[in-house]
């Protein structure tokens, strides 16, 4: 039977330019430059989804206040949101509906992030003697190897034990917590297997679990630490319900953890593949700060994040519908030569650097002072402890297929 030439194949866009696609892991931006080149924004009805990767407009569109960043909106065709939703039902009889500053919206989210925001960032602007003494201690289980891996043997082990005391886990959970968030990504993956749902879903109860008993501890003891902080606020009038203070330490955690392993892992891969760049900050160390920042527009660990129209409109050019997920490509973004000198380029003394790794608008990253000072205190302390430290392996380095994400599956370095 002959073709029909006027039939079309969807394109499938969001799954070629997902991390799903080993080309894209391989050499993301041939891909990306591409696709921008032929429209910066494009809907792919498969999700149903837009795909933006201009910075300005992604910028703008993060940035608007009619878009909504809960993702109910979306329609029940949305296959990858289902899964989320699918997780969030099978906790929900239990530890109640999820309200985290995430997905909340105008002033309710303006309430809780107020709040939560207020306490968390006082807590981070502290935490630089505690950064130092994780990264010492992260350093310090390295002695006397010729070698190791950058991702599971150091990155991985240092925002858990940062984010772990700042929230008020214990020592000795914060393993058992660094699994079930480690298990959560799956919720996320389309291809996911039934286990692996069931190994997200057992995660979740896991972590709120934990942080119901730590709430229900802490109101009974007050310690030095977030739980204890939310409490007070809640006792002296702040508007913010145990439900809204358990699942927005669940939020903290989830966040602040996997990402900033991936930020510290892709800085250290970019500055033992840019020598120049490792040459001049171990000239100057002053500026680590803006090698990190450059790290995270060049390597972004969180490549995706949408929004969510309540009804119909325009975006670029490309129509949309209400529910689909405009989705900007943060790694297109921020490699949008529109928006940047030289984008493929990494330069560390790039200023201004006004990246989107982190968002933008009123859903910007609570989290990012603290997520720059780790990285900071991580990529340091390893480059000034290993002066001869380099990668042990040829060839491009394998990164993860877990969409959404740009984080190294491993990364084996020598020292000496």
């Amino acid at each position: 039977m002959a073709a029909n030439p006027q039939f079309a194949p969807p394109r499938m866009l969001m799954f070629t330019l997902s991390e799903l696609n080993p080309e894209l892991r391989r050499d993301p931006h041939a891909l990306l430059d591409a696709q921008r080149a032929q429209a910066i924004a494009e809907r792919d009805p498969t999700i149903p989804a837009v795909l933006i990767t201009a910075y300005e407009t992604g910028r703008d569109m993060l940035s608007d206040p009619k878009l909504s960043r809960n993702f109910e909106h979306a329609p029940p065709e949305n296959f990858i949101i289902n899964g989320i939703r699918r997780v969030n039902a099978a906790v929900e009889a239990e530890f109640g509906k999820h309200e985290t500053m995430l997905v909340l919206e105008d002033g309710e989210h303006a309430r809780v992030r107020g709040i939560v925001a207020k306490a968390f960032l006082a807590r981070a602007a502290q935490a630089r003697p505690l950064i130092e003494r994780v990264v010492d201690a992260a350093l310090a289980r390295l002695e006397g190897r010729a070698g190791f891996d950058i991702v599971s043997e150091y990155a991985c082990r240092i925002p858990i034990h940062v984010l772990g005391p700042i929230l008020g886990c214990a020592e000795g959970d914060l393993d058992q917590l660094r699994a079930w968030t480690e298990a959560g990504q799956s919720a996320f993956d389309p291809t996911r297997t039934e286990e692996a749902f069931a190994n997200a879903i057992a995660g979740r109860r896991g972590i709120l679990g934990y942080f119901r008993d730590l709430i229900a501890a802490r109101r009974a003891a007050p310690g030095d630490d977030l739980v204890s902080d939310l409490i007070a606020a809640q006792g002296e009038g702040a508007p913010i319900s145990d439900n809204e203070i358990l699942h927005n330490l669940f939020a903290l955690l989830v966040a602040g953890h996997l990402t900033t392993a991936d930020l510290i892992g892709n800085c250290v891969m970019l500055l033992l593949t840019h020598p120049e760049a490792r040459a001049r900050i171990e000239a100057d160390p002053a500026l680590i700060a803006p090698a990190v920042d450059e790290a995270l527009r060049y390597e972004p660990p969180i490549t995706q994040t949408a929004r969510f129209p309540t009804s119909g409109g325009e975006i670029a050019g490309c129509p949309y519908h209400k529910g689909d997920a405009l989705t900007v490509n943060l790694m297109a973004a921020n490699r949008d030569p529109a928006a940047w000198e030289n984008p493929h380029t990494f330069d560390i003394t790039r200023r201004p650097n006004p990246h989107l790794a982190f968002g933008a608008g009123s859903h910007m990253c609570v989290g990012a002072p603290l997520a720059r000072l780790e990285g900071q205190a991580a990529v340091l302390g390893l480059l000034k402890r290993y002066p001869k430290l380099r990668r042990a392996e040829e060839g491009a380095p394998p990164w993860r297929a877990t969409p959404g994400v740009r984080g190294l599956a491993t990364f084996e370095v020598a020292v000496d």
